[in-house]
């Protein structure tokens, strides 16, 4: 999944950057390639893997630079850039360069999250051109500077490769019932699937893997939308910030259900349930049944998210103890007269001229 000349800058020397990723690789292959062979020769007499844990570790730095430097990622890096090429090297080296970044992210990952390996005997696992994989287990919010799987956050799991038979996993919340703390979980069909719909949900391009039958199937996966997300802000102050957002990607259906139909729920819940409906009085959506065994976990759901968005103390998305997440892209920020970036400057005068419209012709 790689592309010819795609590291190139004109203010960098040819292959400058495929050499330094090529020291990185001579570093990171054999470790990598030590620790699939103890786990292919140990995990059928072993369900422990604390006595891995120590070379699990050492692989997350080189695993971080193999992420930033993914095809997923450099999409990201050039989404609306005037000079794509040029603009996703110059990120992808601010992310790889920066040691203390690196280095804090993998205490996030080592020191705060729960780990276990997962095994497909049948070896489907599928690979992401995000190389690590990365799913929400809880619709948290809507954000204007992150999504809901950024690494550091709550609720959220972390798919490392191996080989199409091992990943490892890091989690922190509700992770499914299979997988398991610091042991191996060798998972069933279903599991399988589950996990490989969570790949190639993380896929912008490619996905790949050993079996056609399993890379024919996830083409029926649905996905939100097939690029990042743009989210331009302007505040008080007349500044605009713009980021640049991953794709939403969540492990369970009603989290996948709050984040499609966030909005009408929080409609629904303001109109029609707040300070209105009881436990026990027939639900709102025209089952017939009580509130309490319809739909009343979704609505609590949606109280707490605007609890959440009124009462910022109240707002705390990151894994208790940790220093540093994962930065989504800033593309700008400053005032808007400023903004070089043509498209993006566009899109803001365009919609301040529909509001304009609209608040001129009610």
């Amino acid at each position: 999944m790689s592309q010819k000349f795609v590291y190139e800058h004109p203010r960098i020397k040819t292959n400058t950057v495929e050499n330094i990723f090529a020291k990185f690789e001579s570093k990171a292959f054999p470790l990598i390639d030590g620790l699939i062979y103890e786990i292919e020769n140990n995990y059928e007499n072993k369900q422990s893997i604390i006595g891995l844990m120590q070379t699990i570790k050492s692989i997350i730095p080189y695993v971080l630079l193999f992420y930033f430097r993914s095809g997923a990622l450099l999409k990201e890096y050039s989404m609306d850039a005037e000079e794509p090429k040029n603009t996703k090297v110059e990120r992808m080296l601010l992310n790889i360069m920066d040691v203390n970044y690196i280095r804090g992210l993998k205490d996030t990952i080592c020191n705060y999250y729960k780990c276990g390996i997962i095994v497909d005997e049948k070896e489907r696992f599928l690979l992401s051109d995000q190389y690590v994989s990365t799913v929400a287990l809880m619709y948290k919010n809507r954000f204007s500077n992150a999504s809901n799987r950024q690494i550091g956050m709550k609720e959220t799991m972390i798919l490392i490769p191996l080989t199409s038979k091992f990943y490892i996993v890091f989690y922190n919340g509700r992770i499914p019932s299979c997988i398991g703390e610091n042991v191996f979980s060798v998972l069933n069909d279903d599991s399988v699937n589950e996990i490989n719909n969570v790949i190639f949900q993380n896929s912008y391009v490619k996905c790949v893997g050993k079996s056609e039958s399993e890379l024919e199937r996830v083409k029926s996966v649905p996905i939100e939308s097939y690029s990042p997300i743009k989210c331009i802000m302007k505040y008080s102050d007349g500044s605009i910030q713009d980021r640049i957002i991953k794709r939403e990607v969540f492990l369970y259906d009603e989290d996948k259900d709050m984040n499609a139909h966030s909005y009408e729920y929080m409609s629904t819940y303001i109109k029609d349930i707040k300070d209105k409906l009881g436990r026990n009085d027939v639900c709102v959506c025209g089952s017939g049944i009580k509130y309490k065994k319809c739909c009343m976990k979704r609505y609590e759901t949606v109280a707490r998210i605007l609890r959440e968005t009124q009462n910022p103390r109240m707002q705390n998305y990151t894994i208790p103890g940790v220093r540093v997440t994962e930065d989504s892209i800033l593309e700008y920020q400053g005032p808007q007269e400023k903004m070089t970036n043509r498209h993006d400057k566009g899109v803001i005068e365009k919609i301040f001229e529909m509001t304009e419209s609209d608040t001129q012709n009610p």
